[in-house]
């Protein structure tokens, strides 16, 4: 019982030093990219010269939100690596639930219709699909799960901008989502092997 307890500490201790390490290194690269970035973009202001088209105070605030992005990922992916089932799950139904207020949202603000049509079935299947395959083990259940937090994860990964001025939202923000939606389906695909279906052979 000791070693099993040690070997639990031990594979904690080296995902939270992965997590860390990760988020340090991915902010440090972000950091160097985007000074390159605002360099590059620069314009001609008159008795003063060539000056940057963003401000310290925008250049700030910009790496600030990609660190809350890549921070929030982090602790999820190390809470996906350790509890991978209930991270999984607990993911899938907070999308469904951000995906319905998003919704109701659009709705009211007058966001694209096929965008709020779009929340609205994949909040109302993310609670579906996440009771039955955590509840009931459904593979099937759990199967269009994965597939569905896997798609979404690109999809919004490229519609951020859009999806971010349709909710007049910040677009770190917005690529929170699919951040997250991709620690959910790595989490849940991890544990493929709970849903195997056996088949029995006839003698």
């Amino acid at each position: 019982m000791l070693w099993a307890m040690a070997t639990a500490h031990e594979q904690t201790r080296r995902m939270a030093i992965i997590c860390v390490a990760g988020f340090v290194v991915l902010n440090a690269a972000f950091y160097v990219l985007s000074s390159s970035y605002f360099d590059a973009h620069r314009e001609i202001v008159a008795g003063v010269g060539s000056v940057s088209t963003y401000s310290p105070a925008q250049m700030t605030q910009v790496r600030i939100w990609f660190a809350v992005f890549s921070g929030v990922v982090a602790v999820f992916g190390f809470a996906a690596g350790r509890w991978p089932r209930a991270t999984g799950h607990l993911l899938a139904v907070v999308f469904g639930v951000v995906d319905l207020v998003s919704a109701v949202r659009g709705f009211s603000q007058s966001a694209p219709e096929v965008l709020s049509m779009v929340w609205l079935v994949a909040g109302c299947l993310l609670l579906v699909l996440a009771h039955y395959s955590y509840r009931h083990r459904s593979r099937p259940a759990w199967a269009f799960l994965v597939a569905m937090c896997g798609v979404f994860a690109v999809a919004e990964l490229f519609g951020a901008p859009k999806i971010s001025r349709a909710l007049d939202i910040s677009l770190w923000l917005t690529m929170i989502s699919p951040g997250l939606k991709a620690v959910a389906a790595a989490a849940l695909a991890s544990v493929r092997g709970e849903y195997v279906e056996h088949v029995s052979v006839p003698a």
